[in-house]
């Protein structure tokens, strides 16, 4: 088998090793710049990566090499598990969505009298709790925007903030969450120093709450402030909603709760959705919300209905993922990572503080750089954190949680990065359902994601002050 060496320094490309970041810059630029200006498709994601990578090959001395460094991060086990996961979820969201459950959450709100603020504050609670059980923010995204957003919109709260909301909770949940790949992965990279094993999950979750309860109780605060006083009148296109709000569709809370049961049950994600999605299925039948014409059809000698548009309906942003992963693994494969991590680390200083700091900078740094889910992240900067906060005997639980604090912070509101986009790919097929709903700009999460915003200020405030630091003893107990 051909060998192909990972080359890490300038001579990998023809200019210089920022040439890597041309893939990258290539597939989102055009889309933060189109979406500026209302033009919202994945298909302009998906042509900047394709043609990213085929200019990035043009700049590499070795083209053998790189569409193998390409090809070998297109196949990586996450963009396997974004694939299957997203097929599943989009069966799930789409059934959620015909079966009126928006509607039915608009009637409820009608009758507890709920204005703009209340349902912003419900809309990011919600996305919490689940988020929380379930353990996983894009099904979080995937699954409850089509069903939260148009009720948020029909009952007036601002559209950035419905959209933030949503993000927020889906990121409150990843960090909340027990079973969240990011807690894992930054728990299973922090090793002990003094003794064998690596930080404890159940530890890092309880040890994680002294930061994540005052960032989620401020957040709470704001989408009740701002959901209040940013309030507008519901627009014209959301009146057949609001009209045709009945109670019906809140059955279909009771396989969200099933999904919910499941996932803390330890079953998969995999697993508490196919159990959500076929009892939703009979539900939704059994109770006339939806009739067997909805769940598959033949029209124009195209197969249409839930199950067909719903596995579907998000082939573009698996895509866009993928082709992201495959630019991040030019810029990893030639070095340009491994020269900015190196660059930090010599600014790690002798200080506990300084060494916090600069664990809470490369963490950070890749909240720009990795495009990709925030586990991306955590994989990456995990041995990093481990390498410096153990020289400085800081406990593992405490670098852990500053690992996972930071990764769930920028990663949510840069507008490049996936989780804005993925946003806004979920909520422009819900103009086919609610002609002229409103889609905010791909900017203005920086203004109404507040969670990820929040734990970023309670982390640096941890780290300048010392709040929370523990050291690992020298005389450590054997697990």
């Amino acid at each position: 088998m051909t060998s192909h060496p990972q080359p890490s320094d300038g001579n990998g490309f023809y200019l210089t090793r920022w040439a890597a970041c041309v893939p990258l810059l290539l597939m989102v630029a055009p889309a933060i710049a189109l979406s500026l200006r209302g033009v919202l498709s994945t298909d302009v994601v998906i042509t900047g990566g394709v043609v990213g990578l085929m200019v990035g090959s043009l700049l590499a001395r070795d083209k053998r090499h790189y569409w193998h460094a390409v090809t070998k991060t297109l196949g990586d086990p996450t963009g396997m598990l974004v694939f299957a996961l997203f097929l599943i979820v989009g069966i799930y969201g789409k059934l959620l969505a015909e079966s009126q459950l928006a509607e039915g959450l608009i009637w409820l709100s009608q009758q507890l009298h709920a204005g703009p603020a209340l349902f912003a504050l419900f809309t990011y609670v919600a996305c919490s709790i689940l988020g929380t059980a379930m353990g996983t923010s894009m099904g979080i995204v995937v699954i409850l925007t089509p069903v939260l957003y148009p009720a948020a919109v029909a009952m007036g709260v601002h559209p950035a903030i419905a959209a933030g909301a949503i993000l927020s909770g889906a990121a409150t949940g990843d960090h909340f969450a027990p079973v969240s790949d990011t807690t894992i992965i930054s728990a299973s990279t922090q090793r002990y120093r003094y003794r064998d094993g690596c930080a404890e999950i159940g530890e890092v979750v309880r040890a994680r709450l002294k930061y994540a309860a005052p960032a989620f109780l401020l957040s709470c605060l704001l989408y009740l402030a701002i959901g209040g006083a940013s309030a507008q009148q519901p627009l014209q296109a959301s009146a057949p909603l609001i009209g045709g709000a009945h109670p019906a569709g809140l059955i279909m809370l009771l396989p969200m709760l099933l999904v919910v049961i499941a996932a803390i049950a330890g079953r998969s994600v995999f697993e508490a959705l196919t159990y959500g999605t076929f009892i939703g299925l009979l539900l939704a039948l059994g109770c006339g919300l939806i009739d067997w014409h909805q769940v598959a059809y033949l029209e124009d000698r195209q197969v249409k209905g839930i199950l067909a548009e719903g596995a579907t309906q998000n082939l573009g942003t698996i895509i866009m993922i993928v082709l992201m992963m495959g630019a991040y693994g030019v810029m990893r494969a030639y070095g340009l990572l491994d020269a900015i991590v190196a660059g930090l680390k010599g600014g790690a200083g002798a200080s506990a503080r300084a060494t916090e700091l600069t664990l809470f900078g490369v963490t950070w740094l890749f909240n720009f750089l990795l495009v990709g889910l925030v586990a991306r992240i955590t994989v990456i900067a995990g041995p990093i954190v481990d390498e410096l906060g153990r020289a400085q005997n800081l406990h593992p639980t405490r670098r852990a949680n500053i690992l996972d604090g930071v990764a769930n912070s920028f990663s949510f509101v840069v507008p490049w990065h996936v989780w804005p986009l993925l946003m806004l790919m979920t909520i422009a097929p819900l103009q086919q359902l609610y002609p002229h709903l409103p889609i905010p700009a791909s900017t203005d999460f920086f203004l109404s994601t507040y969670y990820p915003l929040l734990i970023w200020l309670v982390m640096l405030a941890a780290v300048l002050t010392g709040y929370g630091r523990r050291y690992e003893p020298r005389a450590a107990p054997p697990r």
